[in-house]
């Protein structure tokens, strides 16, 4: 919240106005103009988002409307449930693969069906 309500650009500002050559307390002064300004609007904004949630959600009789209220989660939380069950899917069939292949490498090196220690290079697929 601090680096929100601009302490950390608001000394510059400070600064700035006392090396151009204003009163130091002329420039302490729109430092607290712009704080209260900052901190006023986010108030305001506040009371009207509040006001409008309450116009909408609050019938005549002082009832909450739960139609009115969307129970859905948020599309992008809706996004990213998505995209990690299909990586989890992804892994989970990657990992059957490779242990079905390690197995089926397993059963031809103990029948004796295949050699797979001869003609291995760097360019041979593991994986056909």
């Amino acid at each position: 919240m601090i680096s929100v309500m601009g302490i950390i650009a608001i000394p510059g500002m400070m600064m700035r106005a006392i090396l151009d050559g204003s009163d130091v307390e002329q420039a302490a002064r729109l430092q607290m103009i712009i704080v209260f300004m900052i901190s006023s609007s986010n108030t305001l904004s506040c009371i009207i988002a509040t006001h409008l949630v309450l116009r909408v959600c609050v019938d005549s009789e002082h009832r909450i409307r739960g139609e009115l209220i969307n129970t859905h989660p948020h599309s992008l939380c809706r996004a990213s449930s998505i995209a990690v069950q299909a990586i989890v899917s992804i892994v989970g069939r990657a990992s059957v693969f490779a242990t079905g292949k390690s197995k089926q490498v397993q059963q031809d090196a103990s029948t004796g069906k295949g050699n797979y220690a001869e003609g291995l290079s760097e360019r041979t697929p593991l994986c056909t």
